[in-house]
């Protein structure tokens, strides 16, 4: 074993151990009373199913949350997204919506500090039938916005 193999194996049991935390214990449960946006997106090929909730206050995202089932990268994508965008402006999200995005479809991922939990979603890339999972939180967060 070379020792690329071992760092990509240990990378990647770091992102399977971030997105089980976010599962077993998912931040942003439940959508905040008062919203001023809502959506919901569903898989009918898997039956997983989430609600997004937004409060916006003056261009910021003042709360944020979700309801419903999904898998485990559903839940923890859902999870860390409420972490990511609470707090942060519209445009901010909607940059950060599209960042995802990318990292899901193979792009270089470039998260820190209070973003890296979303660095686990780069190992989401490698499994297709599993992106649009990952990003059921995020794309209802786009429809919650309106965008």
């Amino acid at each position: 074993m070379t020792t690329d193999r071992r760092d990509g194996a240990m990378l990647s049991a770091m992102y399977q151990d971030v997105i089980l935390q976010h599962y077993r214990a998912p931040q942003g449960r439940g959508v905040p009373d008062g919203r001023t946006g809502e959506a919901l997106r569903k898989n009918p090929l898997c039956g997983d199913e989430l609600r997004v909730g937004v409060v916006v206050r003056d261009g910021v995202i003042a709360d944020v949350g979700f309801e419903g089932r999904g898998c485990s990268i559903a839940v923890a994508s859902a999870s860390m997204m409420t972490e990511a965008v609470r707090g942060a402006t519209v445009a901010a999200a909607r940059g950060l919506i599209v960042r995802v995005d990318g990292v899901l479809r193979g792009d270089a991922a470039d998260f820190a500090g209070a973003l890296a939990d979303l660095q686990a979603l780069a190992g989401v890339a490698a499994y297709p039938q599993r992106v649009g999972c990952a990003r059921m939180g995020w794309g209802a967060l786009g429809d919650a916005l309106g965008g």
